[in-house]
């Protein structure tokens, strides 16, 4: 077996290959650690033979720029992009390891709708952003959503893959990558007007996400046919039916049958008309978890109190992955809610509750949003060293290349000519010129960092705002909850019991989690 030309290899100085991660239809894809810093990148190659296609290198720069301009927490981060000495072209982007939407639904099947809501709010987000800036994706599908763990937190949402991003600029309006005629795109996720070849925008994507929504929630797309044109007719001619009538076995509100069929119209004004409406219509559905939750969707009993056997019994039913304390504090927030929307439907709680579980859904959408301009504003700051880095250094080299010129030509052994003596004050009125623009630089970037530092301070400063005022409500929730345990025990049924059980069960192993945290800090 021939040995990979590229590992051990190192790309434009920087990024030395060491492993090779896999390979698609267009290039392989390597992990690299750059020389100086202390991080791991993923370097994707342009493969050989694609290098002959102008179709295939417009379509791989198409990504490195598309994916350039959308930083965002849940789209992959490009960090730089180039040609390697033997001509082939390669992006450098975010070291992300997670599994893609198509192997999940391969190996588990559809997602119960617990999961599958905070991952398409998250890609609801991620493409509102995209469009803001001026980028449609064109490709969203299953293989192209990653789920990483980030910071403690899993379901992180990564959108990948812009190789055929429509990009709204001037210089982008009129560029083509595929000739008239031929479809770009997957066709079990393309609009309508995709497919007939009119002008696009963001909605075609949020058409996309109602695709992809359906089969999160079903285990398959709307229109379904061996032939790919049969599958293209369908989007054109035929209307789906509601994601619910193939999920016998899980409640599925109306509402969330709205949305998705909403975002499936053939007409793009019919859609929503952006990312962020969809997002606020799929956090309203959030108010609907108990009822969509099908491992706790259990027979209605006749309302009694519960022994405490069966809350022993049912706890132990309710499977918990070990994890961070992040992770149970946001299952215990979940739990929480479900509890008083419970207790809500069930008249257990007056329904003016319904304004204060309002106000923390949007909170918590404010909190999102708050923490996707943090990542956004840190990211920059590598750009920045970048930018002023490559600035300086270009400047010190041209700085040392005159003072090396300039101490070569002060030599006593030249005679001092009236115009060697203009030529030497000419080299040192450049040196100093180039000083100055060398500390203007060093200035300028103090400077930005400063602006950037302030910026994500005041982020910092709304979060915990936030912050506070959600842990607040939750508290509030949380008295009300036992407020209801004591005074109202003779009508909780075994729905009840099984919300209070997992809540019960989170609760221990956060206090568990707390307290082994605190006798490792002593």
């Amino acid at each position: 077996m021939l040995k990979d030309p590229y590992l051990g290899k190192t790309i434009s100085g920087k990024y030395r290959i060491i492993d090779f991660i896999g390979k698609g239809g267009m290039g392989q894809v390597y992990l690299a650690e750059h020389e100086t810093l202390p991080r791991k990148f993923a370097l994707k190659i342009l493969k050989d033979e694609q290098l002959e296609s102008e179709e295939s290198v417009e379509r791989f720069r198409r990504e490195a720029i598309a994916s350039s301009k959308v930083v965002h927490p849940n789209i992959v981060h490009i960090y730089d992009f180039g040609c390697t000495e033997e001509g082939s072209f390669y992006i450098v982007m975010e070291y992300l390891q997670g599994e893609t939407l198509d192997s999940i639904l391969e190996s588990q099947g559809r997602m119960p709708l617990s999961r599958a809501l905070p991952i398409l709010i998250q890609i609801a987000d991620a493409l509102e952003h995209s469009h803001t800036m001026g980028i449609i994706h064109r490709d969203l599908k299953a293989p192209n959503v990653l789920l990483t763990r980030e910071h403690g937190r899993k379901d992180v949402v990564k959108l990948l893959d812009f190789g055929i991003a429509q990009i709204m600029a001037p210089s982008f309006t009129n560029t083509r990558i595929t000739a008239h005629g031929y479809v770009l795109g997957t066709p079990e996720y393309m609009s309508p007007e995709q497919i007939r070849e009119e002008i696009i925008d963001g909605r075609s994507d949020l058409y996309a996400l109602g695709i992809l929504a359906y089969e999160l929630l079903t285990g398959m797309p709307p229109f379904v046919y061996d032939d790919p044109m049969e599958v293209l007719q369908a989007h054109l001619k035929e209307f789906p039916v509601a994601p619910s009538e193939n999920m016998p076995d899980q409640h599925v509100p109306k509402l969330l049958d709205g949305i998705i069929l909403k975002c499936l119209e053939k007409v793009p004004a019919d859609r929503y008309p952006s990312g962020n409406h969809l997002k606020v219509e799929l956090l309203r559905v959030r108010n609907l978890m108990t009822q969509m939750i099908s491992t706790l969707v259990i027979p209605e009993e006749p309302s009694e109190a519960l022994a405490d056997e069966q809350d022993v019994e049912i706890i132990d039913e309710i499977p918990l992955e070990s994890g961070s304390i992040i992770e149970f504090r946001d299952d215990f927030h979940e739990v929480t809610k479900e509890i008083i929307f419970a207790f809500l439907t069930d008249e257990l709680l007056d329904h003016s509750a319904n304004v204060y579980l309002d106000r923390l859904l949007t909170l918590e959408s404010e909190l999102s949003g708050i923490a996707s301009n943090i990542s956004r504003k840190e990211q920059e700051f590598e750009k920045i060293r970048e930018e002023f880095g490559k600035q300086e250094e270009n400047l010190r080299y041209a700085h040392m290349d005159l003072q090396q010129e300039y101490r070569k030509f002060s030599d006593p052994a030249i005679p001092m000519t009236e115009s060697h003596v203009q030529f030497l004050k000419d080299l040192q009125f450049q040196i100093q010129a180039l000083d100055e623009r060398i500390d203007q630089v060093l200035v300028q970037k103090r400077a930005a960092i400063g602006r950037l530092n302030s910026e994500i301070g005041a982020f910092h400063a709304s979060r915990q705002e936030r912050e506070m005022e959600i842990s607040f409500q939750y508290l509030q929730m949380q008295d009300t909850i036992e407020v209801i345990r004591r005074h109202r025990t003779q009508d909780l049924s075994l729905r009840h019991g099984v919300l209070l059980g997992k809540y019960d069960h989170i609760r221990e192993i956060m206090e568990s989690v707390r307290r082994n945290v605190g006798t490792l800090a002593k």
